[in-house]
């Protein structure tokens, strides 16, 4: 039977701030880079005070550059014309779930106080949060057109 060795790391935020960049705000890819358990950062990381306030600003910040990345590979697909749900697919997940605050984001109820839930559709890329030409625009509302036809149709079975 192997003992188990458990050595204890100091989490500081230097060493966060050192380990952060490059990780997207992963705290399991920090924790890695700190040799910590996820759970040990996600318990410094609740500690009061200026620095610990200012660590998980700095966390926020690294997070939000994978969601620029994510809204620019939408956007650049559709400028070049490029097959719009190949090229934007992660993209979309990514705000998806990722990104609510930005407008992305499933919201499948919205419950108003004392009332019953109301449904609300499903918006993954808000055209209007994207600055792009009319024409752009057009052509992925066309792209959606077109897909949504293609999901309609009634499957043919195959016969043997």
């Amino acid at each position: 039977m192997t003992k188990r060795i458990i050595t204890r790391v100091r989490l500081t935020p230097i060493r966060i701030y050192k380990a952060l960049s490059g990780t997207g705000g992963n705290k399991s890819v920090i924790a890695k880079r700190l040799g910590c358990h996820y759970q040990a950062l996600l318990k410094v990381l609740v500690k009061e005070g200026e620095d610990w306030d200012k660590v998980r600003l700095a966390i926020k910040r690294e997070a939000e550059t994978i969601g620029d990345i994510a809204e620019q590979t939408v956007r650049q697909a559709m400028e070049q014309r490029l097959d719009i749900s190949v090229a934007s697919t992660a993209a979309r997940w990514h705000l998806d779930r990722k990104h609510a605050d930005r407008g992305y984001g499933k919201k499948d109820h919205v419950k108003i106080d004392g009332g019953d839930p109301i449904q609300v559709n499903h918006t993954l890329i808000p055209i209007d949060k994207l600055d792009l030409p009319v024409d752009v625009k057009v052509q992925v509302f066309d792209a959606m057109k077109k897909y949504q036809e293609q999901n309609s149709k009634p499957e043919m079975k195959r016969i043997n």
